[in-house]
C-alpha cells in the first residue's frame, strides 16, 4: 500500500495512514463458432469460422481448441507476434471445413459442430455450437408408356412403367 504523511508547524509529531487497493485478476474467454450455411438439402462443403478471445490483464497460455466434426486446425490469424500466447490485445481466428455427404442427407440429422477452447488460466472448457439443418425432400415421378397407341384387333399391349426418384434422399419400399 501507499502511505500518506503530514507534518504541520503546530503539531510536533508525524501522522500517517495507509491505503490499500486489492487488485483481483479475473480471467475469462469466449469462443464463437459460425457456419456459412445453416440449411442444406444436398452434399456441400461447410465452412466454419471459430473466433477465440481472452479477457484478462495477462495472457492465455496452452490454448487448445477442438471441434466435434473434424480435427482442429492451426490458427488462421490473430497471433500478431507468433508467440502462441493469446494476449489480451489479440483475437485468434481458426477456419475449418466439413464435407457434408449424401450419407448425411440420407441420415437427416442436424450437423452440429461444437468448438471448444481450454487455456491454463481458465479452468474447464468454453464451447459454442454451429448447427446446419438438413432438409430431406423425398419425391418421385412415374411415367407409363404403351408400345401400341392404336389397335384395331385383339392383341397384346406391353406397358413400360418408369419410376424415378427426383428428391434428395433414397426412397425405400416402393411397390
Amino acid at each position: 500500500g501507499k502511505t500518506a504523511r503530514v507534518w504541520t508547524t503546530g503539531c510536533r509529531r508525524q501522522t500517517s495512514d495507509d491505503a490499500k487497493t486489492t487488485i483481483t485478476q479475473s480471467a475469462s474467454r469466449t469462443i464463437a463458432n459460425d457456419v456459412e450455411l445453416t440449411h442444406i438439402s444436398a452434399p456441400v462443403k461447410l465452412t466454419y469460422t471459430i473466433t477465440v478471445d481472452f479477457f484478462f490483464n495477462d495472457t492465455a497460455t496452452n490454448v487448445i481448441y477442438t471441434l466435434s466434426l473434424h480435427d482442429a486446425l492451426p490458427i488462421s490469424s490473430g497471433d500478431a507476434n507468433s508467440n502462441s500466447i493469446l494476449e489480451t490485445s489479440e483475437t485468434w481466428i481458426y477456419s475449418a471445413t466439413y464435407a457434408a455427404t449424401q450419407a448425411d442427407i440420407h441420415a437427416g440429422s442436424d450437423l452440429a459442430n461444437t468448438a471448444s477452447v481450454v487455456t491454463t488460466e481458465v479452468p474447464g472448457s468454453t464451447t459454442d455450437d454451429a448447427t446446419t439443418t438438413i432438409t430431406q425432400s423425398p419425391s418421385l415421378t412415374i411415367a407409363k408408356d404403351v408400345d401400341l397407341t392404336n389397335i384395331s384387333a385383339p392383341g397384346t399391349l406391353t406397358y413400360t412403367i418408369t419410376v424415378d426418384s427426383t428428391g434428395n434422399v433414397d426412397i425405400t419400399k416402393v411397390g
